[in-house]
């Protein structure tokens, strides 16, 4: 085995060919790059492959142009329904990122100290022995639990597939970023409230919002509270956006973002929101909505739980055993204003009975007020002056944007994005923007966010976890028992993870295994990670390229491969489009299998901690990926066409839009009580305003606890109920009584990158180069800030650097940054200044106070100070675009798949 360092120095002074073989020290003799310029008389023809994108989330149809077994070219699929031929310079970058002379290209194992980036490369035979005989060994020393596996986002399409592969290995420890902190507050409240999962939620920007790429959409008027699809999901929602403007009638925006957005620029009203406030925000529209009667009352008697009377000691809905009336512990009850006496409701409502919304009525012995009457209590003291001066705005704007919102002339609806998911009030953010839609009858209409079309027959996600762990493993899942809103997602909590990791508390972590990228990029305060990892005994990453946690952290590299070298079908409005490999390239190994060949080498050592996964998910000890495959075309079966075909129409319409589009599907007849509406999939089937499941998910963890044994599993209670209803509470780091850090920092999403990605594909950081610090004019003069110049960022927790940009496009004592990170550095003196930097993760929190339901730490809205900079370090940076010229692609020749299934 040959032990090398990858160095930028070596980068410099290598020819343009010798650039190409750069592997984290592979020498040229191993490369498998194959590049004659000679030859280039001889190339074959084009050929146009079918497939789609994964540089993000949004999973756009592309035509991939191959020559000779290399891709040439991408541009954009015109048959596909979101994104229409649009492709963002992401999607652009893959041929890059797929040849990208310093991918990950063999399994590499560390030689020497953590951080000296010496490697040498094994054979994958002795990476999964290595791995499993580690796994192994842990399991019988400490026990199962002290491995913790990890994943996240940037290209990845096997969430569920590693909550598998835990269970597979039986850890109750499996974490992803994203989870507390992007999307899953807002996805559990909608599972919460309104009954519908991850389709089914606010959040334009993750793909939802069907009804808004049908350019003859209702809607009228559109609030974006927090997100900005024309950055964020550039071809897709962004794109639908900008055809719903373009429209005869148009369409009125709000937009509330502390940063005047490309989308702000559009709208009639800009709300540049305090950072952290946006509860205070929720709950001033609430009031106005209810005080000014805007909101739809018949739909609110008859879809909400509003009328229903609530246990003054209980804290749920009156059932009919309490009140003292006929019937069960089912049972709700209304209050009838003609007899002037508690009722039972009869589904869907009792015919004749104008229960008041508001109100508080004694019953039993009991002062029992409506859903409606704490719901208003809960915004009584929010007037619009008192949410302006909380907020920063003023009081006149934030009238005019709900009077857009309540037009009644027109149909509105509510986009929500990511920021609300980054701070400790991200569940009540959550409920108080769904409590707005629901007040206003803003269900299942034509023209509105929330919707339940009809589903596509196929997934994205690759099977769902067999939740096969016992009761006494998910008890030992880190931060369960408090937090258990990530149940849902069969989650650990992020900051119980490290706690165990770094103290032993409650039980000591031996060991990692991680997919995803950087995870100094994308975790709170990820400094923490110098004081954790000396802990650990061993740290295995599976990535497509070095990052600082490969060279800081991880003994072991398993090379992936990159969305041009995978599989996928994927569901897209009326249409399934289809991903196929267009390549592959020398050892790197789809996700999927590389979960599977190491539970299978679990078992041929004899793993005997966890028979009871191996025997019952057969998914796991067969080959994962033809197993994954056929299930594949088993859903495209169910419409008589094989993969292959599939592959070649490459966007496939399973429905007309109008088979698409179901409406109002809560009046659809209930299959289980026939000649009544099936309702909303909560317990009442009624819309949760006053959200009791939230109370029963702390007390319980009720509808997400689930184990081998008991189903449902009921949990002990969190040390505190969890609140029905939205409320605020001010950030505990606060510009109100902080004189020493004084401006607030937020976040927000590049159109060039998505979460710690691309960061090393040359043409995007000639783009952006360095990140971007927006400061206020005002405040820039305050603390000696010149446009264009290096800054000092420093929190809390650190120090880490921006590029100044002196603006009105920011609110006064906010500043704005995204996370980012110079690979560039991983060959310093200091390879750990490659993610500090400039990373304003460096600078967030991971420390309490957490969301009660989902444990979630402080991304955004915390106090940071400024002043110029002068660091010699930030010399080292690339900004000029000769300085990329080591990371431009080498066009490599194809090579067999490692572990190859076939079809």
């Amino acid at each position: 085995m040959s032990q090398a360092t990858l160095t930028r120095r070596g980068f410099l002074k290598s020819s343009a060919a010798m650039g190409a073989v750069a592997a984290l020290g592979i020498s040229a003799a191993d490369s498998l790059t194959a590049v004659d310029p000679a030859h280039a008389d001889e190339a074959g023809e084009v050929k146009i492959i079918k497939t789609s994108c994964r540089a993000c989330i949004a999973s756009c149809a592309v035509l991939a142009h191959v020559r000779d077994g290399r891709v040439v070219k991408i541009e954009g699929n015109p048959e596909s329904p979101m994104s229409q031929g649009g492709v963002c310079a992401k999607g652009l970058a893959g041929i890059q990122a797929l040849y990208h002379p310093n991918r990950n290209k063999y399994p590499m194992r560390r030689v020497g100290e953590r951080g000296t980036n010496q490697w040498e490369r094994i054979s994958w035979a002795d990476a999964l022995t290595e791995v499993a005989t580690k796994i192994n060994e842990v399991s019988d020393k400490y026990g199962s639990e002290a491995i913790s596996v990890s994943t996240g986002g940037g290209g990845n399409p096997h969430f569920s597939n590693v909550k598998r592969f835990g269970e597979a290995i039986n850890t109750p420890n499996v974490w992803e970023p994203g989870c507390s902190q992007c999307y899953l507050p807002r996805m559990g409240a909608s599972l919460l409230a309104y009954g519908a999962g991850k389709p089914n939620n606010l959040s334009f920007s993750d793909s939802n919002g069907w009804d808004y790429y049908y350019t003859d959409s209702p809607v009228t008027s559109l609030v974006l509270w927090g997100t900005d699809p024309s950055n964020s999901s550039v071809a897709t929602g962004g794109r639908a956006l900008a055809e719903l403007r373009n429209r005869p009638e148009g369409l009125r925006t709000v937009v509330i973002d502390p940063r005047y957005t490309l989308d702000a620029a559009k709208a009639e009203v800009w709300l540049p929101i305090r950072p952290g406030t946006d509860a205070a925000l929720l709950l001033t529209w609430t009031r106005w909505i209810l005080e000014n009667e805007k909101y739809d009352e018949e739909f609110c008697r008859t879809w909400t739980n509003m009328p229903y009377l609530i246990n003054p000691e209980t804290r749920l809905t009156l059932k009919a055993t309490e009140a003292g009336l006929p019937g069960t512990d089912e049972d709700y009850v209304i209050w009838d204003p003609a007899s002037n006496a508690p009722v039972v409701v009869t589904y869907p409502f009792n015919e004749g009975v104008a229960a008041p919304l508001f109100g508080t009525f004694e019953v039993n012995g009991m002062q029992c007020p409506t859903g409606g009457q704490l719901l208003k209590e809960s915004c009584e003291e929010w007037t619009l002056e008192k949410g302006a001066e909380i907020c920063w705005l003023d009081a006149g704007q934030i009238e005019r944007a709900l009077e857009i919102y309540t037009d009644p002339n027109g149909q509105s609806g509510i986009m929500q994005g990511v920021c609300i998911d980054q701070y400790v009030q991200s569940q009540q953010c959550a409920l108080g923007a769904l409590n707005l839609e629901f007040l206003m009858g803003n269900v299942e209409k034509p023209g509105t966010m929330l919707q339940k079309f009809a589903p596509a027959p196929c997934k994205d996600q690759l099977g769902n976890t067999p939740r096969l762990l016992s009761k006494e493993k998910v008890m030992k899942r880190c931060g369960t028992i408090e937090h258990k809103g990530i149940l849902c997602w069969d989650m650990a909590h992020i900051p119980s993870v490290f706690k165990a990791m770094k103290d032993g508390d409650p039980y000591q972590i031996h060991m990692w295994i991680e997919r995803s990228g950087n995870k100094h990029v994308v975790l709170g305060n990820s400094s923490c990670l110098d004081e954790i990892v000396p802990k650990l005994d061993y740290v295995v990453q599976c990535f497509m390229y070095p990052t600082a946690f490969s060279v800081l952290c991880a003994d072991l590299l398993l090379p992936t491969t990159e969305w041009l070298e995978t599989n996928l079908t994927i569901p897209q409005l009326n249409t399934i489009v289809m991903r196929q490999a267009v390549t592959h390239l020398f050892e790197t190994v789809e996700e999927g299998i590389i979960w599977t060949q190491i539970v299978q080498k679990c078992a041929e050592l004899g793993n005997e901690h966890c028979p009871k996964a191996f025997d019952e998910a057969a998914c796991m000890t067969t080959p994962f990926y033809k197993n994954e495959y056929e299930k594949q075309k088993q859903h495209l079966n169910k419409l008589e066409m094989s993969w292959e075909d599939a592959c070649e129409q490459g966007v496939i319409q399973w429905a007309t839009p109008e088979e698409y589009r179901t409406y109002q599907t809560y009046l659809a007849d209930d299959p289980e009580n026939p000649g009544k509406p099936k309702g909303f999939g909560t317990p009442s089937k009624k819309l949760e305003v006053y959200c009791e499941s939230n109370i029963i998910l702390g007390r319980t963890g009720a509808p997400w606890s689930q184990c081998a044994e008991e189903a449902p599993l009921v949990l002990p209670p969190a040390s505190a109920d969890y609140e029905p209803l939205c409320y605020y509470q001010e950030p505990a780091e606060s510009p109100l009584t902080d004189t020493e850090y004084p401006l607030v920092l937020t976040e927000g999403r590049l159109p060039m990158y998505h979460h710690g990605t691309l960061r090393n594909i040359p043409y995007l950081r000639e783009i952006y180069p360095v990140p971007e610090m927006w400061i206020h004019p005002a405040d820039a003069e305050k603390y000696g800030i010149a446009d264009g110049q290096w800054v000092n960022i420093e929190s809390r927790r650190g120090k880490t650097h921006g590029m100044a940009h002196v603006t009105t496009a920011i609110a006064k004592g906010v500043v704005y940054q995204e996370r980012f990170w110079a690979p560039e550095l991983l060959d310093s003196d200091d390879p750990a200044q490659a993610y500090k930097v400039m990373n304003i993760n460096v600078l967030t929190k991971n420390d309490p106070p957490y969301n009660p339901e989902y444990g979630t730490y402080t991304l955004r809205g915390f106090q940071v100070k400024v002043s110029p900079s002068d660091d010699e370090i930030l010399d080292s940076v690339w900004v000029r675009p000769e300085q990329f010229q080591p990371w431009m692609p080498a066009p490599s020749d194809a090579t067999e798949d490692v572990f190859d299934y076939g079809a």
